[in-house]
């Protein structure tokens, strides 16, 4: 059910909450669940008293992955009813970030399903009084959530995330592991060239090798001429593929150590980290 009702005192249901609409915004690197909610005074023992609520939003019909998202809070504290009958209109908000929407997105099967828990206070002769709070449960077909995030543009944002890799696998790959560390935080101070290079290092260091001993397009066509003669032979998996892809990559790093043949920016540097980083994580050693 999309309402709830508010005790204060001795009077039971004093206030009728009613959840209008949910909506999505999006902000500085979160984003907003948004719950209209419209409260409607029906006892006199409400009229005239701020009212401030705050809770949390829990996500259901997950599977394990259901339960807690976010802390929740009134945008504009306090609430106040002026008069009997009288109604007025808040927003419940709950920061969300990129991570918890992935989980949700990876786990629902349909529309989306959220309870509200609320708890509240009001002043009653200068003094703080708890409120009782019902939750609330809300219910979002297939079309609305999709609805909730594009207006959180959620699905302009292309998000990977992938675990870090077992540094144990092999001294050689430890060494591999560091230069793209060493990558990472040149990523950091905006060093764009000095990603690259790291990650040229990175890529060489893979196989045992020095960046300097496979800086031509040669070594990337004779390797390719490899594969293709052992393809027709035998079926080639995933590994010698990776080694060309490998090759290929390293040869892009390359200018890295050349800036004078082409500046690097950050699209370039973005682009190697994420592709070097997909690498490592299914490099078998």
């Amino acid at each position: 059910m999309n309402e709830a009702w508010v005790n204060i005192g001795w009077a039971n249901n004093a206030v009728r909450l009613d959840l209008k609409k949910v909506q999505g915004s999006s902000g500085l690197g979160v984003m907003q669940l948004r719950f209209h909610v419209e409260a409607s005074c029906r006892d006199e023992v409400a009229a005239q008293k701020p009212l401030w609520f705050e809770g949390g939003v829990f996500a259901e019909g997950l599977g394990t992955s259901s339960g807690y998202v976010r802390r929740l809070a009134v945008e504009d504290s306090p609430v106040t009813l002026h008069s009997l009958a009288a109604t007025t209109n808040f927003v419940l908000v709950a920061d969300v970030d990129h991570r918890q929407l992935q989980v949700i997105e990876e786990h629902r099967t349909g529309g989306m399903k959220f309870r509200l828990q609320l708890t509240g206070t009001t002043m009653n002769d200068g003094n703080l009084e708890r409120i009782g709070v019902g939750g609330v449960e809300c219910e979002l077909t297939q079309s609305d959530w999709a609805a909730v995030l594009e207006q959180m543009q959620y699905r302009r944002l292309l998000l990977i995330e992938l675990d870090a890799p077992e540094v144990n696998r092999s001294a050689v790959f430890k060494v591999a592991l560091d230069y793209y560390r060493d990558a990472e935080k040149q990523y950091l101070k905006h060093e764009w060239r000095l990603t690259v290079e790291a990650l040229r290092q990175c890529l060489a260091a893979l196989v045992g090798k020095k960046a300097d001993d496979e800086d031509e397009l040669a070594d990337v066509e004779a390797g390719a001429k490899v594969l293709r003669k052992e393809a027709r032979a035998t079926a080639a998996g995933y590994s010698p593929r990776a080694e060309q892809v490998r090759l290929a990559l390293k040869f892009m790093c390359d200018l890295g150590a050349h800036p004078e043949t082409a500046e690097t920016v950050k699209a370039n540097a973005y682009s190697a980290l994420l592709m070097t980083g997909g690498l490592l994580h299914g490099w078998q050693c």
